[in-house]
């Protein structure tokens, strides 16, 4: 994967020239200093930390490491409930700003919300214009099961174009080659630049289509299988954005009986008979 070669290279300078055994907690926790200071996120140290941590797990499993040291570092504590979006402005912007290869990228994870490694393992098997769905394999899917996603008309048009000029059959996303993009990484962040975007990771475009799911008043177990998530706690970070719809059920109690809006004044004694006559009406029929 290419988060597993990102990590990867990182990580070797440091440690690729020195045994197992000489990998200890407090190198590690000098190689967190050193990234955080070179300007690196707290996200992307943890994420190479995670990949050392799984290399080390395999290798215990192999006899060749007696303990896995990243077991005593702390991690830096991630924000799991960043949820950042482009307005409309900015996604104008942004498209303006895009390569004629990037833009179909930045379209199709907008509309499908698919992540980056899903667009990179797209073949042409995977749409379907006559149904208009696009699929992500089990195999290229985070939680390990395929997942269709109908398409829009924007996706259907841009798909459409970027075939027209592509061989039949391979990826998808390719360069002039025919070979996929491992990254797309420096281009995104140069239109970023260009449109004048900040804080926002190719990954929050996924967070984009979620949220403006949700802002239409998509229910959450839609949103949920939409995106994948196989657990729908990881779809409730959206559900601060529905509070319009929140206040939309909150008014649909103006329509009870005026007996409650009115505030007309009961005896205590009588209240059981109120409730009867306004809440538990008895139908005619006996």
């Amino acid at each position: 994967m290419q988060r597993h070669e990102t990590a990867y290279r990182a990580l070797r300078p440091t440690f690729g020239h020195i045994r197992l055994t000489e990998i200890s907690p407090l190198a590690i926790e000098r190689y967190k200093r050193q990234r955080k200071e070179a300007g690196l996120s707290e996200v992307t140290i943890n994420r190479e930390l995670a990949f050392l941590k799984n290399l080390f797990t395999k290798a215990m499993e192999w006899g060749k490491a007696p303990e896995n040291p990243i077991k005593k570092v702390r991690l830096f504590r991630e924000d799991t409930a960043r949820s950042r979006f482009l307005a409309e402005d900015e996604e104008a912007r942004l498209l303006a700003c895009c390569s004629p290869h990037l833009q179909p990228l930045v379209i199709t994870a907008l509309h499908p919300g698919f992540r980056a490694s899903e667009l990179r393992s797209l073949t042409w098997d995977d749409v379907e214009f006559r149904r208009r769905t696009i699929t992500v394999r089990a195999a290229y899917a985070k939680n390990g099961e395929p997942r269709s996603v109908p398409m829009n008309e924007v996706l259907t048009t841009t798909l459409k174009a970027v075939k027209l000029q592509m061989a039949d059959g391979g990826g998808v996303f390719c360069n002039r080659g025919g070979t996929p993009y491992r990254s797309f990484r420096t281009a995104f962040e140069r239109a970023m630049r260009l449109a004048g975007i900040a804080d926002f990771t190719f990954h929050d475009l996924r967070h984009t289509f979620a949220s403006r799911l949700v802002m239409a008043g998509v229910d959450l177990p839609t949103v949920r299988e939409l995106l994948g998530h196989k657990d729908i706690t990881m779809t409730l970070r959206y559900t601060h954005l529905s509070s319009s719809h929140k206040q939309a059920a909150v008014k649909t109690l103006e329509k009870v009986p005026a007996i409650f809006t009115t505030v007309p004044q009961i005896h205590p004694g009588d209240l059981p008979q109120v409730i009867d006559k306004y809440l538990c009406p008895r139908s005619s029929g006996g």
